[in-house]
C-alpha cells in the first residue's frame, strides 16, 4: 500500500518533470509527511494539456450518496482494477499523475513496525499513477484521488508485499492518453534499480509532524 509520503522538490522541477508548465506558476508548499485525507498535487490531461490540480487524498466516487459517510479508498489495486465500480469511472475518465520526492512504508517484524522512505536513486520524482474523481453537491464540487498499487518488486519485498504503481517517462503519456483502452497494462512494479531505500525515525508516524528529518536515514551507533 502506500499511507504517507512527500514532496519536497521546487513547483519549476516538478513542472519540468511532469511536463505540466503550469506548475511552475503553482503555490508549492515543501511536504515530508502527506497523510491520507490532505490536499495533494495532481496533474490530469485537459484539452491536449497538463495542468495541475489540488485533489484530497482518498478517493470519493462521482456517483456517491454522500462524500464523507462512504468508504474513502486512499489505494486503488491495480489487480481487477477495471472491474472494480469504485475505480471503473475514474479509470476511464479521471487518470492523473501523483508526483512524490519519495513514499513511506512500514515494515512489521512480530508486533514492531519499522519506518523506511523509498525514493528515486540519487534524488529526482517519482510519478504515481493515479486516479482523479469529482464529486457535485449543494455545496459545491469535491475533487478526490487515490494511488494506484501493484505488487512489490524486489527492493520492497522484504519491507511490504505493496507498492505504488511508479511511471517511467514512456508510461507518463501512455496513462494519460484519453484514447488509451488498456490503461491497466501499465499498472506494473517499477525496477529496484531506479530507487533506493533506508530506515527513518518513528516520528513520521505521528501525521502533524512535518519537517524535512522525517526524510533522514537513522544513525546508528
Amino acid at each position: 500500500m502506500c499511507g504517507r509520503f512527500a514532496v519536497f522538490a521546487s513547483a519549476e522541477e516538478l513542472a519540468q518533470v511532469l511536463g505540466c508548465p503550469g506548475l511552475a506558476a503553482f503555490r508549492v508548499e515543501r511536504r515530508f509527511n502527506i497523510a491520507p485525507g490532505q490536499w495533494v498535487i495532481t496533474v490530469r490531461p485537459e484539452h491536449d494539456q497538463r495542468v495541475p490540480t489540488l485533489a484530497r487524498w482518498g478517493l470519493v466516487p462521482s456517483w456517491s450518496k454522500d462524500p464523507e459517510g462512504g468508504p474513502k479508498p486512499i489505494n486503488a489495486r491495480a489487480e481487477g482494477i477495471i472491474s472494480k465500480p469504485t475505480f471503473r469511472g475514474a479509470l476511464h475518465h479521471g487518470r492523473c499523475l501523483i508526483p512524490a520526492s519519495g513514499f513511506f512504508e512500514w515494515k512489521t517484524t512480530g508486533k514492531t513496525k519499522t519506518p523506511f522512505f523509498i525514493h528515486p536513486m540519487g534524488g529526482g520524482i517519482f510519478i504515481f499513477a493515479g486516479l482523479i474523481d469529482h464529486w457535485g453537491g449543494p455545496d459545491g464540487e469535491l475533487t478526490t484521488c487515490a494511488i494506484i498499487t501493484t505488487e512489490a518488486n524486489s527492493l520492497m519485498q522484504p519491507i511490504h508485499d505493496r507498492m505504488p504503481v511508479i511511471l517511467g517517462s514512456d508510461g507518463v503519456g501512455a496513462w494519460l492518453d484519453p484514447d488509451n483502452r488498456h490503461p491497466e497494462e501499465l499498472l506494473t512494479p517499477d525496477s529496484p534499480y531506479a530507487m533506493e531505500t533506508w530506515q527513518v525515525g518513528g516520528a513520521v508516524g505521528n501525521p502533524r509532524n512535518d519537517f524535512p528529518e522525517l526524510v533522514e536515514p537513522v544513525t546508528f551507533l
